[in-house]
């Protein structure tokens, strides 16, 4: 499975580069008739927005892997996820 994420920060730890990432969801579209229409659900999408803003996504890599790529603010990345075994 592959994930898409926007890098939104870059910082050193260490002697590696760790990247603060966003998951982009390509299907997400803003519609201000669905804020009418389900107003609950749109206050608890807000809700768990914020609070993934709080606690963001970070993906540790070495300082080669940085510079081989030129990583920069608003970079898409795309991120593999396969089973262990």
């Amino acid at each position: 499975m592959d994930v898409l994420y926007k890098i939104i920060g870059i910082r050193v730890i260490g002697n590696r580069i760790c990247l603060t990432v966003k998951h982009v969801d390509e299907k997400k579209e803003f519609k201000t008739s669905h804020i009418l229409t389900n107003l609950g659900g749109f206050m608890e999408d807000m809700k768990a927005e914020a609070t993934s803003s709080r606690n963001p996504d970070q993906i540790s890599i070495t300082y080669d892997e940085y510079k081989k790529n030129d990583y920069g603010l608003g970079s898409m990345i795309s991120v593999s996820i396969n089973s262990g075994e």
